[in-house]
């Protein structure tokens, strides 16, 4: 496959103990979702998933999302499905992940790289999120120059986000993310959603905010791809933690999700 993978720092590479745990919970519940789809198994997926969850993917340049109620009503009790799917990675910080799974489907002989988001609740990791970008194998292999522009136009909206929100640039902003876009973080062991529209009435235009985000890294196929990317905050102490969920609709890259976690600034 033609993969992707630029991370600066990768931080999940030489886990601690702590770290191997989280990581063992997080492929758990990757798995639940795997061997779920792959079998009928209905009471697996509904443990791996949030109640709330969407799939979102580009269908004829077009954003489509799908309940996650309806994806799952669609799996048959006990019906065994031709499809292969591997872990590809696993990225977390603290109470927030995304895990990257490449699924096989030999009958079709297509391939699906799912990017999915995932928070910690009391009860456990839950995946909130799934984006999916689905090709023929025989496309699989990716164009060099396809990978540099689509790089590049995904630094551009990353670009957007980092420097529109540091420097009251409402348009950049804007332009960064979908219409519709949500945050979301755990507070006192319950995910919490925070509507875009709310979150972006925390800027100003023109106003300069001190707010220092450089990109960590991106990985990306032809039309999903998972940033994250590190903000800190030295008024307030704070280091935030973004992973952000992109697609690419009509040849330009848009932030369809966000969610954060955050550490004492040091």
């Amino acid at each position: 496959m033609g993969r992707t993978l630029l991370f600066i720092a990768f931080l999940c590479t030489s886990p601690d103990i702590s770290g191997q745990s989280e990581l063992k919970a997080i492929t758990i519940t990757l798995n639940k979702y795997i061997d779920g789809t792959a079998t009928g198994d209905k009471a697996k997926l509904e443990n791996a998933f949030h109640p709330d969850f969407n799939l979102f993917l580009i269908s004829a340049d077009t954003l489509r999302t799908i309940k996650g109620s309806k994806y799952i009503n669609r799996v048959e009790p006990g019906k065994v499905y031709n499809r292969k799917a591997k872990i590809i990675s696993i990225d977390y910080e603290n109470d927030t992940a995304v895990g990257k799974i490449e699924v096989y489907f030999p009958d079709r002989n297509q391939v699906a790289t799912d990017y999915l988001l995932l928070l910690k609740e009391k009860e456990g990791w839950r995946i909130v999120h799934k984006i999916i970008d689905l090709k023929g194998i025989d496309h699989a292999e990716k164009n060099p120059i396809h990978e540099t522009s689509n790089l590049t136009a995904l630094n551009e909206t990353l670009l957007n986000y980092i420097e529109g929100t540091a420097n009251g640039a409402l348009a950049r902003i804007d332009k960064a993310f979908q219409k519709g876009f949500n945050l979301y973080y755990v507070k006192e062991g319950s995910i919490t959603v925070l509507p875009g529209t709310r979150y972006l009435q925390n800027f100003t235009e023109g106003k300069k905010n001190n707010r220092i985000g450089k990109l960590v890294g991106v990985d990306f196929e032809d039309t999903a791809a998972y940033a994250k990317v590190e903000v800190r905050m030295p008024e307030r102490e704070r280091r935030v933690m973004d992973f952000l969920l992109l697609l690419k609709i009509k040849d330009e890259w848009k932030i369809i999700h966000k969610s954060f976690t955050t550490n004492n600034y040091d």
